[in-house]
């Protein structure tokens, strides 16, 4: 990783996976802000818009939703990176029409979380000095739920899917 040290806004109503997230944000060098729903987010990135360098937004939250905080954040930064996150089925069509950069699916697939980041924000992301007002120019990335933390859910002994990396405790 680069010596810069990337901040990325983390969005989602679950407590343990923002603090998951957090975790292991942090553990890969990255500052991370967190907010627990849709207001929460859009005041958060008003605030602090101008540090933010990636999103990572729930779709499924109360107040407002992921795609109504990633439509009213887009609008104001539309050359900042955006995750979608979700446990809802068949949204990749709608997070690529949308000009998100990814669709992570929950349970996350924690390797692949981290070098979609890693690429996105330190690899060969578009320069927004090069693309016209208003235009979003990223390759679309589906990232599907984890099978190992699909299976990690399922076992016996209790836990959450991301115990395995030490995350949650």
């Amino acid at each position: 990783m680069s010596s810069r040290k990337y901040k990325v806004m983390v969005v989602d109503d679950d407590e343990s996976i923002c603090n998951s997230l957090r975790k292991l944000l942090d553990s890969e060098g990255y500052q991370v802000i967190s907010a627990a729903n849709g207001a929460e987010a859009l005041e958060t990135f008003h605030r602090e818009q101008n540090q933010i360098d990636l999103l990572l937004v729930d779709l499924n939250m109360p107040i407002k939703n992921g795609w109504v905080v990633l439509n009213e954040l887009m609008e104001v930064n539309p050359s900042l990176p955006a995750f979608v996150l979700t446990a809802l089925p068949h949204q990749s069509e709608l997070a690529e029409a949308a000009g998100v950069n990814a669709l992570v699916e929950k349970p996350i697939d924690v390797p692949g979380l981290l070098q979609l980041i890693q690429r996105q924000l330190v690899g060969s992301a578009p320069s927004p000095l090069f693309q016209p007002a208003g235009h979003r120019a990223f390759p679309f990335h589906w990232l599907r739920a984890s099978r190992d933390a699909q299976r990690a859910q399922w076992a016996e002994s209790p836990g959450t899917p991301y115990d395995h990396w030490g995350l949650n405790e």
